[in-house]
């Protein structure tokens, strides 16, 4: 009986080191979600996102968060009349993406 106790001790031990390294895989943040989905809107478009940041305004629940990012199109010629940079603006409600709206660009 003895010897089960250090068995029994070494298996828990594992069993609390395997779930402390699945927490270190994270879900991406709102911003990196925004980014990409600003990505997969514009297929093609090569878009390197060049900056990320909530945006300050009033919601009405605190569970509501809105997030601003940038992009740049850099294969883009910078004669083109198509805008080189690019801007979105979603809105997360629980987490889940409710609203999606290009703020800049891709073609106008």
């Amino acid at each position: 009986m003895t010897a089960i106790r250090p068995l029994a001790a070494a298996a828990l031990l594992l069993v609390l080191a395997a779930c402390g390294s699945l927490r270190k895989v994270q879900e991406p943040s709102l911003a990196q979600r925004c980014g990409d989905a600003m990505q997969a809107a514009f297929p093609g478009g090569e878009i390197e996102v060049t900056g990320q940041h909530p945006v300050a305004r009033a919601t009405p629940s605190l569970a509501t968060a809105i997030v601003a990012v940038e992009g740049r199109r850099s294969k883009l010629p910078a004669n083109s009349a198509l805008p080189r940079d690019v801007a979105v603006e979603c809105r997360f409600d629980d987490g889940i993406l409710t609203s999606f709206r290009w703020t800049k660009g891709p073609l106008r």
